[in-house]
């Protein structure tokens, strides 16, 4: 075989792993980069030592016994929560309110129900136990520090797109920035038959209602 078409054959090898090199790498390019250690580490401090914050939004839920929605107002003071649940035009206001001591649920014309924590009175009202303390951390797009193990998936910015913990599979969206964080517009949450998705309207972090 001449000279010139050896080289031509032998070249063929070299240009196909070259190409497959340029490949490889526009793929990893076009997923967006995990957050590193340092990046995230920082962020998650940050957003848990945010104790002091309220929210406005809309709860939407579904269960085997209950679907319903309600209007959300959420005080987080420290330990200590005021959560006010609205049904349309301020109909059916509930107020649970405690810290990791006892809770107590108020309606209007009904004798207070007190319980050890929170989710055990929304079992009594929805049906089914809301997670609230480990929501006062996923509401800020952040895991429960003192909840198990979590898994933990981020989007292309960095921020927490997905986190299983305490047996719950959640999905964080629709950030966008308030003061100097970065926070969740909209949680979705789903454990097994009972889902519920949280639609933040307002986030003020320390300040007045907003």
């Amino acid at each position: 075989m001449p000279a010139k078409s050896l080289s031509r054959h032998r070249s063929r090898p070299l240009l196909a792993a070259l190409l497959l090199a340029v490949l490889v790498a526009a793929g990893c390019a076009s997923r967006g980069p995990a957050p590193e250690t340092h990046d995230w580490a920082p962020h998650q401090r940050d957003l848990q030592a945010l104790r002091h914050w309220q929210l406005e939004g809309k709860l939407g839920y579904r269960s085997p016994e209950h679907n319903g929605s309600a209007f959300v107002r959420w005080q987080q003071r420290g330990e200590a929560f005021d959560l006010t649940l609205t049904g349309p035009f301020g109909a059916g206001a509930t107020r649970i309110s405690g810290d990791r001591q006892l809770a107590v649920l108020r309606q209007p014309g009904r004798d207070d129900i007190r319980a050890p924590t929170a989710a055990e009175l929304t079992e009594w009202l929805l049906g089914w136990p809301l997670p609230v303390a480990e929501m006062v951390e996923w509401i800020k797009g952040v895991p429960a520090p003192a909840s198990s193990r979590p898994l933990l998936n981020f989007n292309a910015t960095g921020q927490l797109e997905r986190l299983e913990q305490s047996g719950w599979q959640l999905q964080f969206d629709r950030f966008y920035p308030v003061g100097d964080f970065v926070l969740p517009g909209r949680i979705r949450g789903t454990q097994g038959d009972i889902s519920f998705t949280l639609v933040i309207k307002a986030w003020l972090p320390g300040g007045d209602a907003p």
